[in-house]
């Protein structure tokens, strides 16, 4: 009986050090407490696995080398990207920066705009960034949807140089992605201009993914 009294504290502090992991569909599933520490999305686990693997294979990038990380795009059209591109190159600007990496946010317009709708210091809009930014090396990549999932390619390029300092390659199932990828929200440029792609048309040969 004693040890089973001793198990208790053992198992009480298990539970405080436990954050669910989840995809971001259904409910969380931690309790209350538990949200003291930030809850994590697989896909972050995805992203931290990748950003180890580019650094083991990294030769050129250094602490103090300033890089910027671009959105990943679709293998079969490089102008075109989504929700999931953009947001696997945001895991990679935390994953870098908390790495102690040099990292340029060159979407940051250097003001903020304050509006009805909000307070803005990002854009997307060419016009209002900085035409020169000092940045050495890009981080970016591919994605290859398959009909289980994502492949994910990534490496590190120089910006002169044009040469691959480090790469990763990964494998983002279909069930971890928490949402359909599909050409809803997807985006690509024309002539220097953003373009979203129609909703409601499909091409024959768009794979869907439903998790």
């Amino acid at each position: 009986m004693k040890k089973w009294f001793a198990l208790v504290p053992a198992l009480l502090l298990t539970a405080c050090a436990y954050s669910p992991i989840y995809n971001g569909k259904e409910p969380y599933p931690g309790s209350q407490f538990m949200l003291m520490d930030s809850p994590r999305h697989t896909l972050d686990f995805f992203v931290e696995s990748m950003t180890e693997e580019l650094v083991e294979s990294n030769t050129s990038v250094s602490a103090r080398t300033p890089i910027a990380v671009t959105s990943f795009v679709d293998l079969q059209n490089m102008d075109a990207t989504n929700w999931l591109g953009n947001s696997v190159s945001e895991g990679f600007i935390y994953q870098f920066q908390r790495r102690g990496f040099k990292v340029v946010d060159y979407k940051t317009t250097g003001n903020i705009q304050v509006t009805q709708q909000g307070d803005f210091a990002l854009s997307r809009d060419w016009k209002d960034l900085a035409k020169e930014q000092d940045i050495q090396y890009v981080l970016t990549g591919t994605m290859l949807r398959q009909e289980g999932g994502v492949l994910v390619n990534a490496r590190v390029v120089g910006m002169q140089s044009r040469i691959v300092v480090a790469s990763a390659q990964g494998f983002l199932p279909a069930d971890r992605i928490g949402r359909d990828l599909d050409t809803l929200n997807s985006i690509r440029t024309q002539d220097g201009v953003l373009i979203r792609s129609d909703p409601m048309i499909r091409q024959p040969y768009t794979v869907i993914l439903r998790p």
